[in-house]
């Protein structure tokens, strides 16, 4: 483009070509699929193995989340009853900065 106002052929096949692709390509697209993990919610909540007590229970919750979800930050816990069943909720913040709920079954350690 030297002034003339005319296009190089490659440059103008280029625009062309991606002008086709383009509407094909986000036609195919698929959503992104959802954010589910093993805890992400009561049905698939966590369940330690060989908890007695609220104390081991608390620090097992804390290296599991340490060896699973190492570069999330927990930001609150709170306490859930359902279906005759107790769990802790943690919340946490992925490096994306996305808030995601990560359960955990206390039933068997819960208040002990």
């Amino acid at each position: 483009m030297r002034g003339n106002g005319k296009m190089p052929r490659m440059l103008r096949q280029l625009v062309v070509a991606l002008a086709l692709w383009l509407p094909v390509a986000t036609a195919n697209a698929q959503p992104a699929p959802p954010d589910i993990f093993h805890g992400s919610t009561p049905e698939t909540a966590i369940l330690l193995p060989g908890i007695a007590d609220e104390f081991h229970g608390v620090a097992a919750e804390h290296a599991y989340i340490a060896a699973h979800f190492p570069t999330w930050h927990i930001e609150y816990q709170a306490h859930l009853t359902q279906h005759d069943r107790d769990y802790d909720l943690i919340g946490m913040v992925k490096p994306d900065r996305a808030k995601v709920t990560v359960y955990f079954d206390i039933t068997d350690w819960f208040g002990k």
